[in-house]
């Protein structure tokens, strides 16, 4: 028994850290794109709305994210005539993950070919549901309507973000914008400072 207690606690500890690492974080560039030529940025007035017709909480933390990690990389606001529009998406998605039961058994006993049935232990499997975030953040050049730069974040909601969003978009912003390798009027990738 103790043995299965183990293990079991085993398996918690190695789901604790998987949950611990935060978003899985995805970017793609246009390589053809010269980010030495984008200094400043705007949101599109649409960004984040689908069906409603004005913002939503989430979209304001979104934007208030996105805006400072922008502006810590020397980029500023320009809402007449930016150099890079801001567009981005917010979805979640309810996710099952089952694992069946594993059984051991078996054994051979000290007397060649005897074999003796013993029940073993079996490890319970589980059925995990939980809600999936997706945040994706666009980039595109203003004057030739090009996306240069995507990145997104994918990750558990969990009752920390339910009990802090604010603090659960900033982390996931902060994600997606840690593998963001420029600053303002700079083609040379940089190492973007620590957040």
């Amino acid at each position: 028994m103790n043995m299965v207690k183990i293990m079991m606690a085993g398996a918690m500890a190695m789901l604790l850290s998987a949950c611990a690492t935060g978003p899985r974080v995805y970017t793609d560039a246009d390589p053809a794109a010269d980010f030495s030529r984008y200094r400043t940025f705007a949101f599109y007035e649409s960004a984040g709305k689908s069906d409603e017709k004005y913002a939503t909480l989430h979209g304001q933390r979104i934007e208030d994210a996105v805006s400072a990690a922008l502006e810590a990389r020397g980029y500023s606001v320009d809402i007449n005539t930016p150099d890079i529009l801001i567009n981005y998406h917010l979805k979640t998605e309810e996710k099952t993950r089952t694992s069946p039961p594993v059984y051991y058994g078996g054994y051979y006993g000290y007397r060649s070919g005897m074999y003796v049935g013993w029940p073993g232990y079996v490890e319970p499997g589980y059925v995990d549901n939980y809600t999936e975030g997706t945040i994706t953040v666009d980039m595109v050049d203003r004057r030739t309507d090009q996306m240069i730069w995507e990145g997104t974040a994918i990750g558990r909601i969990d009752s920390e973000f339910r009990n802090n969003p604010d603090q659960g978009v900033r982390n996931a912003v902060a994600a997606i914008f840690g593998k963001y390798p420029y600053v303002a009027g700079s083609s040379v990738p940089v190492m973007p400072a620590a957040q």
